[in-house]
Order: structure tokens, then sequence, then C-alpha cells
């Protein structure tokens, strides 16, 4: 028998299966043990988990886990259609893991379209794999990966495969890709129109390229202008206006306010994105952890590739014009569009260059992956919590309550389809309702349940200490009764729960 050689074991196309297999490992360990362990939340993971059950079972998608309003479409708060997608794996293993493997299925796909994007532009298939790993290890797919599911991500990882499309000329495809980027979110509808109008820079001598893309770019930006001025506001049950703008209403009270405003005052603009604009000096330098970060993570390639600056200004915009310091730095969902953008970038650049070197590529990616892996251990902002994402720690492992079967048990136990309100942490384990309220709304809530000792994820939108407040109070309060307690859960049902109320518990 002839002896395999070694080149054979490690053809492009077996490198490239190992990759996948590998980030479908290191993502389902992120995401995955976050719901085994009790590390998912309420928002968003209920809320979308919410909209899933409703569409399995044939009903308009409608959410009662929001704090600040009363049971309103869901549609109402993000125009996304992607929930859909989760519906034939929820009859399989219900809303939240059918969420999770869904996104996980999603940043796969995402990290292969830049490998076919990749060798579009003249890559040979083992720089494709550098490419495609350079995606893959990238610290924005960790950030959201640790902190539930989001609908942004699914429409981001269409961005590689849209690029490939558009170059090709296959519109047909580039058709449902934009179509899907911008059903996935309704913010991404803007997000698209930057990203045509830097694909018809990209291939500007290109002319029906140009004008295609130029109109693709107009017509998504009139789909969100039309769903968040009125589709959106008609939809929620108190007819508010665009929720997402009140976080930049010290700009102005609509886009073309705020754009005018940052015309008129340049320099604000540029305090705005290098410098932290809140007293609280705990904020200082989360903004410039991000420009280093991009800078590292491929942000070098825009230098030659204009046209991908131009694709990152709305979502620079989203993050570092907010008057919420969560958005600034490297956490959560909101840099997952930047991934892709730089990814493409440091592809056309390399596979591009006059002159090819091999070694570029693995410095490409080590750099990348260097600073992924310094942000699992630590970040400049003093609220990320390493657990949820950091896989390569026993702490990630450990979950957030020291008896995770009992709490489970415990949990089972509880009557489905019946109101409930309970503690973030606890919602996506209790979605076999429709009426599910965040404590301390209470609502129409029949049953409550509260974890006796949360951690800061399970009290919010309280305090740890309220938390505490409010599960000893509502154990001794006669208007309720102890229906099963232990160290770490008690559950009560109130006596006489109101057929509709916008009552909340205050401590």
């Amino acid at each position: 028998m002839p002896a395999i050689s070694r080149p054979a074991l490690l053809t492009p196309r077996r490198q490239r299966l190992a990759l996948l297999v590998l980030f479908a490992l290191i993502y389902s360990l992120v995401s995955l043990v976050n719901q085994v362990n009790f590390r998912t939340g309420a928002l968003d993971m209920g809320y979308e988990a919410q909209a899933v059950t409703d569409l399995a079972h044939l009903r308009a998608p409608r959410v009662t886990l929001l704090p600040d309003t009363p049971p309103t479409a869901f549609l109402a708060g993000h125009f996304s259609l992607t929930p859909a997608l989760a519906v034939p794996l929820y009859y399989l293993v219900g809303p939240v893991w059918s969420l999770l493997l869904l996104q996980i299925g999603a940043v796969l796909l995402g990290v292969l379209g830049v490998w076919r994007y990749a060798r579009y532009v003249g890559a040979s298939e083992a720089q494709a794999n550098w490419a495609l790993a350079l995606l893959g290890g990238q610290w924005a797919i960790f950030s959201a990966l640790g902190f539930d599911f989001h609908d942004n991500v699914l429409g981001a990882m269409a961005l590689p495969w849209l690029a490939r499309w558009v170059g090709q000329g296959r519109w047909g495809r580039a058709t449902l890709a934009a179509g899907f980027i911008a059903l996935s979110k309704e913010n991404l509808a803007l997000w698209l129109a930057f990203v045509l109008l830097g694909l018809a820079w990209q291939h500007r001598r290109q002319h029906r390229v140009v004008w295609r893309a130029a109109v693709g770019a107009a017509l998504a930006l009139a789909y969100f202008v039309i769903v968040t001025r009125y589709v959106m506001p008609a939809l929620d049950t108190n007819h508010r206006p665009y929720t997402q703008l009140a976080r930049y209403g010290a700009l102005g009270a609509s886009l073309p306010a705020i754009a005018g405003h940052l015309l008129l005052h340049p320099s604000q603009l540029w305090q705005a994105l290098f410098t932290n604009t809140l007293p609280d000096t705990a904020y200082d330098y989360i903004k410039l952890e991000l420009w280093v970060g991009l800078l590292v993570s491929g942000g070098w390639a825009l230098l030659r590739r204009p046209w991908y600056v131009l694709m990152l200004v709305p979502i620079l915009g989203q993050k570092l014009l907010a008057n919420d310091a969560g958005f600034w730095g490297l956490n959560y969902q909101y840099s997952i569009e930047i991934a892709p953008v730089l990814a493409l970038a440091v592809a056309d650049t390399l596979a591009g260059a006059r002159r090819p070197g091999a070694g570029r590529w693995p410095w490409a990616l080590g750099v990348v992956v260097l600073f992924t892996v310094v942000t699992l251990y630590t970040r400049r902002s003093t609220w990320y919590d390493r657990a949820t994402t950091n896989f390569l720690i026993g702490s990630h492992y450990r979950p957030a309550y020291p008896n995770p079967a009992g709490l489970r048990a415990a949990l089972a136990q509880v009557p489905a389809d019946v109101p409930l309100s309970a503690s973030s942490t606890l919602v996506p384990h209790l979605t076999a309702r429709r009426d599910l309220f965040l404590f301390p709304v209470l609502r129409t809530a029949q049953l409550v349940a509260l974890l006796r000792e949360p951690d800061q994820s399970g009290a919010w939108p309280l305090s740890v200490e309220d938390a505490k407040r409010a599960a000893a109070q509502l154990r001794t309060d006669p208007a309720y009764r102890v229906l099963y307690e232990d160290a770490q859960l008690v559950l009560l049902a109130r006596h006489a729960a109101p057929a509709d109320s916008a009552a909340v518990w205050r401590p």
C-alpha cells in the first residue's frame, strides 16, 4: 500500500474544512455554554425567543419583556424578519437553542463567504484559508457570541457574499443578499446603503455596477426611512418615534438634524469620535481601545482600499456618537459589522498586492488573533465580564449559580402558559408562555420567579442589592404566596393578578 504523503493530508481543501470545524467548536464553546450556565438574559435572548415562539405558532410576534413599554409588536422594537429562520429548528430544540445554533451557522457561512471572496479577488486556495481564519478569529465575533443572540450578526455575515456577487455581476444573488441584510434589522438598511456606495466606488470603472449599486443604495435608504419613521412607530403600542435615536438626542432629533449639527460643529464630531463625552472618568480611553482594535485587525488595509472606510461610517457613527458608553468599545454585538469589512479589506489588499508575499497572510492573521486573545482576558471597559466570552478560562465553564442542575429542575416545574415575571437570566429558561415579563415589571403576572442570590446580570435592571431585597420582601408580602423555594430560587404566586396592569415592584 503506497504511503500517504504529508502534503496530501494537508491540502487546502482539508485545511479549510478543519478551520470551519475548529471555529464551529470554539463558537459553540462560547455561545452554547453561556446558555447552559445561565449567562444569557431577557434582552436580547428572551426577547428574540418570544418572537420565534409566536412565529412557530403562526402568531404575529409580540414582546412583553421590554421594561420601559407595555407589550408591543416585536417589529416595533427592531424591524427584523430573521427570527423566522429559526422556526424549523424550534420544533426540534426550542426557541433559545434554535436561535443560538442559527447564529453560529450564520457566522460560519460568513467566514466561508470571505474565503469565496478572497478566491474571487485572486488569492490561491491556501491564501483564501488565511482570509477565512482572519474573519473567524476577529474579536468582534467573540464579543457578539458572548452576549446572547442578535439579528445584526446574521445580516453582517451576508456582506462577503454580497461583495463577491456584485463584483461578479450576479445580480439575482446580489439582490437576495442585499435584501437579507436590509431585513435582518432596520439599522442594517442604512449600513447597506453605505456598503453599496462603497461597492460602487470599488467598481467605479464598471458603469453597470455603479448605477445598479447606486439604485440599490437609494432603495435601502428609502426603506430605512419608511420603516423607522412610519412603520415602527405605527406598530408600537404607544406609537413612540424610533426609539434608537434617543441615544443621539443631544445631536439632533433625526438623522438629517444630527448630520447637519455635526457639519456645523466639526470640533464636536472630532471630540465624539475620540474622547469620553460623559462626565464619568471610568469611560476614558474606551474609544481609543476601539481605534487600536480597528487598526491592528485590518484597518491598515483601508489606506489602499478607501471604499471600505465608507462602509464603516454608519457603524462607527452609531457606536461613537451614542450617549451610552456601552456602545463605544469592543463589547457586545455593536461591532459585528466591522469584522467582515476589515476581512474583505485585508483579502483585497493582500491578494491584489503587486508583490504578493506568502508571509504577509500569517502576519495579518497573527496580529488579529493576538489582539483577540489579549482582549478576551482584559479590556478597558470596566464592566467587561470575561466569563461570558473567554472560552480559554475555567470560569467560563463554571455555572453562574452553584447548583445549575437543581435550578433547572426547579424551573422545569414552573407551570407553562401561566403569565410570569422573572429574573433576567431565568427568562431564557422559561419561554413556554406568551406573557413573560422582566422583573421588576409585574403587569399581569400570576407567578414570580426570582433568584435569591443573583449576580449583576441576573439582577438587571435592578442592582444586586435591590434584587435580593425584592425576593426577601415578596416572600413576606400578604399579596403573594410561596410555591417553592430553595437556596437559589423563590417561586411566588400572586393572590390576585390584575387582568391589565402596569404594576412594577419598586424598592
